[in-house]
């Protein structure tokens, strides 16, 4: 499933992103498989649920980071 991280508190280890269903799911940092998180980031997730919440994100991998575009378009791709 895609989504888009909405928070990511990465002092505290979790956050939340928002799929394209428009549901909420719960992001903890152990389901993150060494991925770098941030606000606004596009990502692919799988759902699964435990005994705590039924809307949970695990094998998270970002398809697209906002700070990375904005730094190709600055450094390493030439603007109209």
């Amino acid at each position: 499933m895609f989504g888009r991280v909405t928070k990511y508190f990465e002092d505290k280890g979790y956050g939340f992103i928002r799929s394209e269903n428009n549901q909420t799911y719960f992001i903890h940092h152990s389901k993150l498989n060494g991925e770098h998180i941030e606000r606004g980031y596009l990502v692919y997730f799988d759902v699964y649920s435990d005994d705590r919440a039924d809307n949970k994100a695990m094998n998270i991998s970002v398809i697209e980071a906002t700070e990375r575009s904005r730094r190709n378009n600055r450094y390493g791709k030439k603007g109209k």
